[in-house]
This record gives C-alpha cells, sequence and structure tokens, in this order.
C-alpha cells in the first residue's frame, strides 16, 4: 500500500527538485528511530558510525531490514528507475543542535554508474533551522523544511546526463528541536538522467497551491521578494505580487476570502493598496480585520503601557533652557538619545553628549515642526533584532558598532546568527508585538551587561531576509505557515 498523502511538487526547474509529504507511514518512522536513532542501537547492530559538526551518521544496509527495502522501493518508483548498487544503503544522520552540513554537490560514480538522484526522508520535525537549502536553484533559492515523513528528492544530473551545478545544496544549522534523515542515493547509467517524473506534466514551480499570497511591492528589496517567493514555492502557495505604482484604483475590489495579504512596502501609496485590497476573510498580519486602517502610536508609550520595558523616555516638546536640564536629570544625565520618527537603518537617532548640543537640536527640531523623543542613553549594551511571527520569534541576529558610532547595523558574519538572546528578551520581543496588534515585527532591544533589557521599537512591516540569506533562519517559512493556519482557523478546517 502507498502510504503517500499528497502528490508530488517540483519546487524549482534547476535542479529538478520535487517535495511529497507523507511519505512514510508513523510505524515506519517510529521503527527507524528505535533501530537505528542512537549510538547504542547502531553498535548493537554491528554498524558502524561517526560523530561531528555534521551530526551522527551511519550506513544502513538496505536490504537487510524489510522496512529500508520498502521506503527505498518507493523511491524508486517515484523515480521510474533502480538503483543499480549490489549492495545500496540508507545513510542515516541525526543532528544536535548547531549542527549542519556545507554546501556540496552529490557528484560520485560508482562501477560506472553515477548518483542520479538523492532522496532524504525527514524522520523528525525540526523546530527552527535545519533546512534543506539550495542557493543557487532557479529561479530562485529553495529551503525545504525538516517535517516527518516528507521526502525532497532531486536530481544531480541535467536531462544531457551533465553534472547540474544548481543541486549544490547544505543543511543549514539546527537552532531548535531535533532532526533525523535517511537518505537514499541512487546510483544508475547516464540516461536514467532523461527520466521525466508525474510532477513534470506542470511547468516548474506552478503546483497547484492551496493557498494563494498576493505581496505588496512598492520598491521592496529584492532579498525580501526571494524570500517571499521561496518560502511560498516550498510550501505550495502561489504567488502574486501587487506593484503599488501602477495599482488602478477604479478596477480595486477586495480580495477573496482565505487569500493571504501581506505588504512589505511601507510607502503611503502601498498602505493604501493594502487596504483596497482587503475585505472579508482575507488574512493579514494585523490581529483584527480593520487592523491596517488605524495608525497605532505613539508605540513607546503603548509598550509602556503594556509593562513592556522601555529606556526611560520624555517628548522632547519645549527649547526652554530650564525644562531642558530637568529633562536631561530625570532621563540620568548626559548623554541621552534623541529620535526622530520615520528613519530607518539609525536614521533620525542621535546621541546629544552635552547641553549645548541639546539646545541648538531642539531649537531646528521644533522650528522644522518636529518633535522628537527623549530618552535615556543604554552604554555597553548588546543590540538585538527579533523577527516575531505570530507568537513566537522565528529569525534574529546580533547588531555590532563601527567605531566612531554609537549606532548598531546587522552583518553579514554567520556567527551574530547563531546564538540566541535570552529567553526573557524573546518573550519581551513577542509581548511588545501583540502589544501593537500585529502577528509580524521586528523588535530591537537592547541587553545591558547587569543583564536588563529594553524594547526600543517595533517595526511593522519590517527587513526580515537576512535572518533567511545570512543565518538561515526560515522566517518566510514562519510567515507563510502563520497566515496559512489562521487562514485555516478561520475557515474551520
Amino acid at each position: 500500500m502507498n502510504p503517500v498523502s499528497s502528490p508530488l511538487r517540483r519546487l524549482s526547474e534547476a535542479p529538478r527538485l520535487y517535495v511529497q509529504e507523507g511519505f512514510v507511514f508513523d510505524d515506519e518512522v517510529r521503527h527507524v528511530l528505535a533501530s537505528y536513532g542512537d549510538r547504542d542501537g547502531l553498535t548493537r547492530r554491528g554498524l558502524a558510525w561517526q560523530a561531528n559538526e555534521t551530526g551522527l551518521s551511519s550506513e544502513l544496509p538496505v536490504r537487510e531490514d524489510p522496512v529500508l527495502a520498502a521506503i527505498a522501493a518507493r523511491i524508486e518508483a517515484v523515480l521510474g528507475f533502480s538503483c543499480t548498487l549490489v549492495e545500496p544503503t540508507f545513510r542515516f544522520r541525526r543532528y544536535e543542535r548547531g549542527d549542519a552540513h556545507p554546501p556540496h554537490l552529490d557528484e560520485y560514480t560508482i562501477g560506472g554508474a553515477r548518483l542520479m538522484a538523492t532522496a532524504i526522508v525527514y524522520l523528525t520535525d525540526a523546530e527552527g533551522g535545519g533546512e534543506t537549502f539550495f542557493p543557487r536553484a532557479e529561479p530562485h533559492p529553495v529551503a525545504v523544511g525538516a517535517k516527518r515523513g516528507r521526502l525532497a528528492l532531486w536530481f544531480n544530473h541535467r536531462p544531457d546526463g551533465s553534472v547540474d551545478r544548481a543541486a549544490l545544496h547544505q543543511s543549514n544549522p539546527l537552532r531548535e528541536g531535533e532532526k533525523a534523515t535517511i537518505a537514499y542515493f541512487v546510483y544508475a547509467p547516464v540516461e536514467a538522467a532523461r527520466v521525466k517524473l508525474a510532477a513534470d506534466e506542470r511547468p516548474a514551480g506552478k503546483a497547484p497551491a492551496s493557498r494563494r499570497f498576493v505581496c505588496v511591492n512598492d520598491g521592496v528589496p529584492e532579498t525580501t521578494i526571494r524570500v517571499l517567493r521561496e518560502a511560498c514555492a516550498s510550501r505550495g502557495v502561489s504567488y502574486e505580487e501587487v506593484q503599488a505604482a501602477n495599482f488602478d484604483f477604479t478596477a480595486a475590489e477586495p480580495l477573496p476570502p482565505g487569500t493571504l495579504l501581506f505588504r512589505p512596502a511601507v510607502s503611503s501609496s502601498a498602505v493604501r493598496v493594502e487596504q483596497a485590497l482587503s475585505g472579508p476573510g482575507v488574512v493579514t498580519f494585523h490581529r483584527e480585520p480593520d487592523g491596517m486602517f488605524r495608525d497605532i502610536g505613539p508605540e513607546v508609550s503603548v509598550l509602556e503601557r503594556r509593562g513592556i520595558s522601555v529606556p526611560r523616555w520624555i517628548w522632547g516638546n519645549t527649547t526652554n533652557r530650564v525644562l531642558l536640564r530637568r529633562y536631561v536629570e530625570d532621563l540620568g544625565g548626559l548623554p541621552i538619545v534623541m529620535k526622530f520618527a520615520g528613519g530607518s537603518g539609525g536614521i533620525g537617532v542621535l546621541r546629544i553628549d552635552s547641553l549645548a548640543g541639546l539646545f541648538s537640536t531642539m531649537d531646528h527640531a521644533l522650528a522644522s515642526g518636529r518633535m522628537p523623543v527623549l530618552s535615556a542613553y543604554i552604554p555597553d549594551a548588546t543590540h538585538y533584532r527579533c523577527i516575531v511571527v505570530g507568537d513566537r520569534v522565528a529569525g534574529y541576529w546580533r547588531n555590532q558598532k563601527d567605531e566612531d558610532d554609537f549606532r548598531t547595523h546587522a552583518t553579514d558574519d554567520p556567527a551574530d546568527y547563531r546564538t540566541p538572546p535570552a529567553p526573557e528578551i524573546l518573550a519581551s520581543a513577542v509581548a511588545a508585538t501583540a502589544a501593537l496588534d500585529v502577528e509580524l515585527g521586528g523588535v530591537d532591544v537592547l541587553e545591558h551587561p547587569s543583564g536588563r533589557h529594553y524594547v526600543l521599537e517595533v517595526n511593522f512591516p519590517c527587513f526580515f531576509a537576512r535572518a533567511r540569506l545570512v543565518g538561515g533562519q526560515d522566517v518566510g517559512g514562519a510567515m507563510i505557515d502563520w497566515l496559512v493556519r489562521k487562514a485555516e482557523r478561520r475557515a474551520g478546517t
């Protein structure tokens, strides 16, 4: 009996990459984990194993285990050709937190047969990280999450028999939970590369989607769009894009119920388009149906009223020198921070080191019709960006400071994405996002050496692609998953 509960889906044009959900039975998963899932089990069966930064691994003979033989036969049935090795094996691998596998190609030849296809069966659900990532996939990178029972299958050669360099893949670092897999390496003559699978009858990347995701774009970074497209493709969700600059409001109609709608753009035009497309049953990251029509603020006061720790602050509402001196004293003395709304990347955030600087800057600010927030300066703090999706932090990184600048910024160093903030910081980030009635937020938090932490702001929408592209954290996938679950809850499915 074939246990497949969903059709084979093709995720990319190159490599020819497919996934199928529910490929193995639960009792098959339990058998493999009970028999080979740890060092003791492998040793009892006389199997050699090794353990390093790529996890615990061992070669499992296929023909000696009826369960493994049945799984291998189903994989070969999907492919339409068999492994020609005399003694084929499954490679079992179990990752602990922090384990990963570097980028590589499955490019090998044994006895004249080439490694034509690689099949991975996921035995556990990884709670964070652990994706099988294809950075060269076309038309965009693809990440396959570790989901119990899922099959990931790809060809390592093009139909003409040449090695497909787009099949380069890696296992992203496991951040939470556990990841266990069995990989079947299918060696065959080069002619097998010409085989077409059932999913190839549809254009690549056009698998039937259970959901429709509509993205409102207006100058959004290409990396943001890439991550969203990748997340949709790996989940069978169709991706559509609306350009705010070309939107025809005379023909605007709300999207159908159940549609997933997201506006990564921050422009006023994009906001108006989002409002025009929203309607009954349309699913967004706003907690309330009319949330996109409300301007919540000033957010620092909202956070403070919800009991969330923020730096001591006060409105910069005056040029009166006596009052300004009193404000400085109330904030703990110089230096203080002056922040103007509307900036990004640290623009509009000033450090004031003297009363003379404060007086002159306030004169200019109020004369220009702007009223900044004055806040206490937190010295020697570590700055975290936490990307909240729904009820959890799906991505994070540590910002760094350049010499001669008190402001911080994100880097391209993967080390800044490996160590999560303290649990209390993660909890504050989730609470701060909920306080603004949204389910997605880029939350900036300062951690003082004393252990105290302070929420600076919640950015919605926010730039999240860096967590995926540098840190390997599947934020885009978490976003799509959250919206899909929200749609299902509303539909009662």
